[in-house]
């Protein structure tokens, strides 16, 4: 197996003005975005539109706050996925196992940064971690820094241990030489016998993940679920709406990524057509399902024996203040789904239609997020408060907006310094193996 005609490392060998270019833009939109964070951080949570209820007539929590919810939510959908592609040992699917872990990791620490931001003072996250002994025991906030740690841990722990598996499988001196470095490091002491060790860890870490997304998955929808004087957020289903959010937001993202890189490189031969059917019949599913837990999750607020608080939510969302975002969020979401379910096999044929159709599923969960957490703060329940207003400034835009460039970023760096997936089976010569 040469360089020239392994698909995988297409992206370790190629480097064009295109993406020159890119990581040009990109890193320009970085160095943006953390003069927009300096510039709060100098004057504090005063440039942003977050404000408290009463006289102040605003609410607590915003953008960032309905970010990080998108970007939790395509952590969980990331490793689930990566879950069961290593439980299942599903070989054809490695490179979209190894598109999760990373992307998976990247939506992590972008979400544990975006609470960093909505803390205003980074130093207040000592506070959260001094006092987490006693607050995890009712504290959601608690909950969900427990959550978002134990995904960093498990989708790194995962990333490295099939990196070393792949690499060891690679001769590391006709790799670029920044590449070669990283296999020297993560190959450190490897021993042949240490293969099938590492593919049996690699698949029961794998049922860890999926347990982890369907259980620990749900925690960021219980911040907003469990908060029993919040209407418009307070229920059962909050839990198992973020769940089916996440997985379709995970899926899609790591669709697009793939469609993205078969365009861009021509990865023809592991980017295969079957690949992108089994994407778009998990994001069928996945979008039908969100589609009903959102009917289910507006219904009880616009039934005529509902609270007066819970009717106003519903109201606005369907017909009134925020009735145009919702219902352009919805189409973005159950359009897609009824276009897959009916052309599905001239949507996936080459990989661009359904990274288009993932693209706008993400829009629309992204909206929907915003909604699902500044809403229900703009009406107040059983409090004597005017319906709240809210406006992200131009600060708030910058800094959400740039972490999601930021994360490309990251991802479009990984491209370069690792492989995207394993050597196929049978495709090695004993010269080609990395000498022990």
């Amino acid at each position: 197996m040469s360089l020239s005609n392994n698909d995988l490392l297409k992206p370790l060998t190629t480097i064009s003005t295109k993406f020159l270019a890119l990581v040009a833009v990109l890193g320009i939109a970085a160095l943006v975005t953390v003069e927009a964070i300096v510039h709060q951080l100098r004057f504090g949570l005063v440039v942003t539109d977050l404000a408290s209820w009463g006289t102040q007539e605003g609410v607590t929590w915003g953008l960032y706050i309905g970010t990080f919810e998108w970007f939790a939510g395509m952590a969980v959908g990331s490793i689930a996925a990566v879950g069961y592609i290593r439980y299942r040992e599903l070989t054809r699917y490695d490179i979209i196992a190894r598109i999760g872990e990373i992307w998976g990791l990247i939506s992590g620490l972008s979400a544990a940064y975006l609470i960093v931001i909505d803390l205003g003072r980074p130093d207040r996250v000592l506070n959260i971690l001094t006092a987490w002994f006693v607050t995890v025991q009712y504290s959601p906030l608690a909950w969900d820094v427990t959550f978002v740690t134990a995904l960093l841990v498990m989708t790194s722990t995962m990333l490295i241990l099939s990196l070393r598996r792949d690499f060891s499988e690679m001769n590391l001196n006709k790799l670029p030489i920044y590449t070669a470095w990283i296999g020297k490091l993560l190959t450190l002491g490897y021993r042949p016998e240490e293969r099938e060790k590492l593919d049996s860890m690699l698949r029961w870490l794998g049922l860890a993940l999926l347990i982890l997304a369907f259980t620990g998955g749900m925690v960021p929808g219980w911040l907003l679920g469990v908060v029993g004087a919040q209407a418009g957020w307070y229920g059962g289903i909050a839990g198992i709406s973020f769940l089916a959010g996440g997985l379709l937001s995970g899926v899609a993202a790591i669709a697009l990524i793939a469609g993205v890189l078969r365009y861009s490189y021509g990865m023809e031969s592991v980017l295969s057509t079957d690949v992108f059917v089994g994407l778009g019949k998990a994001l069928t599913l996945f979008g039908f399902v969100y589609v009903v837990i959102l009917f289910n999750e507006i219904l009880p607020s616009i039934f005529p024996m509902a609270p007066l608080a819970e009717s106003r939510v519903g109201e606005a969302m369907l017909y009134g203040h925020f009735a145009t975002d919702f219902w352009l969020a919805m189409a973005a979401i159950a359009i897609p789904v009824l276009v897959l379910a009916v052309f599905r096999e001239r949507m996936l044929a080459s990989g661009t239609g359904l990274a288009v159709v993932s693209a706008v599923m993400l829009w629309g969960v992204f909206v929907k997020k915003q909604l699902t957490v500044i809403e229900p703060l703009m009406y107040p329940s059983g409090l004597p408060y005017e319906v709240g207003s809210y406006v992200p400034t131009l600060v708030e835009w910058v800094i959400s907006i740039g972490a999601i460039l930021i994360a490309i970023l990251l991802f479009v760096i990984a491209t370069k310094l690792v492989p995207l997936g394993r050597s196929p089976p049978g495709t090695q010569t004993p010269t080609e193996v990395k000498d022990q």
